[in-house]
């Protein structure tokens, strides 16, 4: 009996084995932080002129129970920007902590960096630095963690983070006859379908940590569709 459960181990002896050389060998290039588990949070809808959180009735199980949600919040546009490293990363859960010990609860931040820079998330028209879009998972796993929801911002307005003008350039690179002006941003239809196609890419992303589409995360409040929009011209 006892020879037989010791040989009952060796698959499992066998099986850690395998794990074992397969993470030492390739463990640099795998992430083992996949969240399990993560807490209940209903969309927010509208009743009426009132943000509501809709939530499951217990019995019925329908999106019945409404909510009144009052907007309290703040703006840390650079969670993103320290997500992308692993080493400073609790800075973004400490002000994600600190906002809803405080009683926020809504945090606006990019959901953008573009360009040739370390820490671009859209490098160019289309391809992603996946590096960084795994940061602002991060940060969307956080915030629902700390009760907080997120308005995500997808363009800058301002030439910081690369922001329409970047736009313009890459149609020019591309080959394209479009004007110096940034505002051709608004009106060139190359440019234009540059924009669509990155708010595509960030609504229907797969978080790499919860599995959840940023389309279905409740955790998101808001779109905001460019930082501080002006027509130059």
């Amino acid at each position: 009996m006892e020879q037989w459960r010791e040989r009952k181990l060796y698959p499992l002896f066998g099986v850690l084995t395998i794990a074992a050389i397969f993470f030492f060998n390739f463990g640099d290039h795998i992430s083992f932080s996949i969240i399990l588990w993560q807490p209940n949070m209903g969309f927010v809808g509208i009743n009426s002129t009132q943000f509501v959180i809709i939530e499951d009735d217990e019995k019925s199980g329908k999106k019945v129970k409404q909510t009144t949600l009052y907007i309290n919040g703040w703006n840390s546009y650079w969670l993103m920007e320290e997500s992308v490293w692993k080493s400073s990363r609790s800075k973004v859960s400490e002000m994600l902590k600190r906002g809803s010990q405080m009683g926020m609860s809504v945090c606006r931040t990019w959901a953008f960096s573009d360009g040739d820079g370390p820490n671009a998330l859209q490098i160019s028209p289309g391809v992603f630095n996946e590096r960084v879009f795994q940061g602002l998972d991060y940060v969307i796993v956080e915030a629902r963690k700390h009760g907080i929801r997120l308005i995500l911002s997808l363009v800058n307005n301002l030439n910081a983070f690369g922001g329409k003008d970047q736009y313009v350039r890459w149609a020019q690179k591309a080959g394209y006859n479009v004007s110096s002006s940034s505002d051709s941003f608004f009106s060139h239809p190359v440019v234009k379908d540059f924009y669509k196609a990155y708010v595509k890419a960030i609504v229907t992303r797969k978080n790499s940590l919860s599995g959840v589409k940023y389309s279905e995360e409740p955790a998101i409040f808001a779109w905001e569709l460019m930082n501080e929009p002006r027509y130059m011209d």
